[in-house]
C-alpha cells in the first residue's frame, strides 16, 4: 500500500511574492530596520521625553522639528534627485538617520535639548530623503509586472515594524533590568529606544547591495527646472493626498486621545486593540496586488477606501450614544477594521499615482507628497488643537475627516481615467 502525504500549496498570491528579486527584499529588509526605528518613537518617545521633565507644549514644539525638516527641504531634494542613481543618497540617508536619531535620544537624557532640537531637524532631513528616494528606487529595481507585489511589500515594513517594536518595546521593558558581571542597565523608555535604534544601524549595509540602475528618462535640464506641461499633471496627482492627509491630521494621529476622553479607556486596552489592528494591516497589505487583479484601481482604491470612510464616521458617531453598552464594542471594531482597509489602499494609490505623473516626475511626486503630509499633519494639529479648545465634540471632528477622505477618494476617479485611457494598467 502506497501512501503519500500531500503538502498544502501556497496560494498563487503568495506565491508571487516568492519570486521577487534578492534586490527588492534587501531593500524591503532596510526599510524595516529604518522603520523599527521610526514605530518605537512613535510608541515611546512622548512618554520618554515626558519623563525627562518635558511639558506637552515642549515636546510638540522639540519633535515637530522634523515635520518643518520635511516641509521646508522635501521638494529640493526631489527636484535634485531627479533622474539621478538614487543608490547613494539611500545609502546616506541610512547612516544619517539612525545616528541623529541616538544623537536625539542622547542630547535628552543629558539635558541638552538646543543639541536635540537640532539632531531632530537633522533627523527630519534623513527621513525625507529615504522617503524620496524610496518609491522611485523600488520601481526602478522591482520588474514591471511584480510592481505591485514590491510595493505591497515596502509598505507592509510599516505594519511589520510596528508589530514587532511593540512586542520588544513590551519584553523589554517588562524585564525591568539586566545584569551581566558589572554592567547594570535599566530598561526603561531611554534603553529601549536606543536598543531599537541600534538595530536601523543594519539598514545601510543592506541598501550598500542594491543596484543602481540608471533612470529610462533622464533630466538634462537644470535640477530646478520643472516642464511646463507636467506642473497640472502633479497638481491634479496630488489633490487626493492633500484632501485625505489633511482628514488623517484631524484624527487619525488623536484616536487614543478620543478612546480615553470619551470611553475612558486605559493605554494598555488601546494598544491591544491597535497591535491586532497592526496585525491585519500587515496581512491585509500583502494581498493587494490580489484584490487589484480581480477588481481593478476602482476596488483596490475606491472600494476599500468607502468602506474605510464609512467605519471611521461610525466610530466618531458612536460618541452621542457613548452611555450605551453598545457603543464602545462597536467602535472598538471600527478601530480595528479602520486601518487595515486604508492602509491596504496605500500601496495601489501610491502605484496609480506614480504611474499618473510618469517616471520623469516620480521623485518629485513622492518630494511633493511627503511635503504635503507634514505640512498637513502640522496645520491639522493646530486646527484640532482649536476646535477642541472650543469643545467641538469628536464626532464632528470625525465626520469632518470622513467628508476629506471621501474627497479624496473620489479624485482618484479622475486619475485612474488618466492612467487607464493611456493603457498603463
Amino acid at each position: 500500500m502506497n501512501l503519500s502525504i500531500s503538502t498544502p500549496q501556497v496560494p498563487a498570491w503568495l506565491s508571487r511574492y516568492q519570486n521577487l528579486p534578492k534586490c527588492v527584499l534587501q531593500f524591503v529588509a532596510a526599510q524595516f530596520l529604518i522603520n523599527l526605528i521610526n514605530s518605537s518613537q512613535f510608541l515611546l518617545l512622548n512618554l520618554f521625553l515626558k519623563e525627562r521633565g518635558l511639558n506637552d507644549p515642549s515636546i510638540a514644539a522639540l519633535t515637530s522639528q522634523r515635520f518643518l525638516a520635511t516641509l521646508v527641504f522635501s521638494i529640493p531634494a526631489g527636484l535634485w534627485l531627479r533622474g539621478k542613481p538614487l543608490r547613494k543618497p539611500l545609502i546616506i540617508g541610512s547612516i544619517l538617520f539612525p545616528i541623529t536619531a541616538l544623537a536625539a535620544i542622547e542630547s535628552v537624557q543629558y539635558g541638552a535639548i538646543s543639541m536635540a532640537s537640532s539632531c531632530f531637524v537633522a533627523m527630519g532631513f534623513a527621513g525625507l530623503v529615504l522617503n524620496v528616494a524610496g518609491l522611485p528606487m523600488m520601481l526602478r529595481i522591482a520588474p514591471p509586472e511584480q510592481a505591485s507585489e514590491a510595493l505591497s511589500m515596502l509598505f507592509a515594513t510599516w505594519a511589520a515594524a510596528s508589530i514587532c517594536g511593540g512586542v520588544l518595546s513590551s519584553v523589554l521593558q517588562s524585564i525591568g533590568h539586566f545584569d551581566l558581571g558589572g554592567i547594570h542597565l535599566i530598561l526603561n523608555e531611554h534603553s529601549t529606544l536606543f536598543i531599537l535604534t541600534l538595530c536601523g544601524l543594519g539598514a545601510p549595509f543592506l541598501n550598500a547591495r542594491l543596484p543602481d540602475p540608471i533612470p529610462v528618462i533622464k533630466n538634462n535640464r537644470h535640477w530646478l527646472h520643472v516642464h511646463r506641461e507636467d506642473v497640472p499633471v502633479l497638481l491634479r496627482a496630488l489633490v487626493p493626498t492633500l484632501c485625505i492627509s489633511t482628514g488623517a491630521g484631524l484624527s487619525i494621529q488623536f484616536l487614543n486621545l478620543f478612546f480615553s476622553s470619551v470611553y475612558h479607556l486605559k493605554s494598555a486596552t488601546y494598544s491591544a486593540f491597535s497591535s491586532v489592528s497592526y496585525i491585519l494591516v500587515f496581512i491585509t497589505g500583502l494581498i493587494v496586488p490580489e484584490v487589484q487583479r480581480r477588481f481593478g484601481w476602482r476596488g483596490a482604491i475606491i472600494g476599500v477606501q468607502s468602506v474605510a470612510v464609512v467605519l471611521l464616521a461610525v466610530m466618531g458617531l458612536t460618541e452621542i450614544w457613548a452611555g450605551s453598552f453598545w457603543a464602545l464594542p462597536i467602535a472598538l471594531v471600527c478601530l480595528v477594521a479602520r486601518q487595515p482597509l486604508m492602509s491596504m489602499a496605500g500601496p495601489s494609490t501610491s502605484e496609480l499615482s506614480m504611474s499618473f505623473v510618469g517616471e520623469r516626475n516620480r521623485e518629485l511626486m513622492s518630494a511633493c507628497s511627503g511635503a504635503i503630509w507634514s505640512g498637513s499633519w502640522w496645520l491639522a494639529a493646530r486646527v484640532f488643537e482649536f476646535l477642541r479648545g472650543h469643545h467641538l465634540p469628536y464626532w464632528q471632528v470625525f465626520l469632518t475627516t470622513s467628508a476629506l477622505y471621501l474627497l479624496g477618494t473620489i479624485s482618484y476617479t479622475g486619475l485612474i481615467r488618466g492612467v487607464e485611457g493611456r493603457g498603463l494598467r
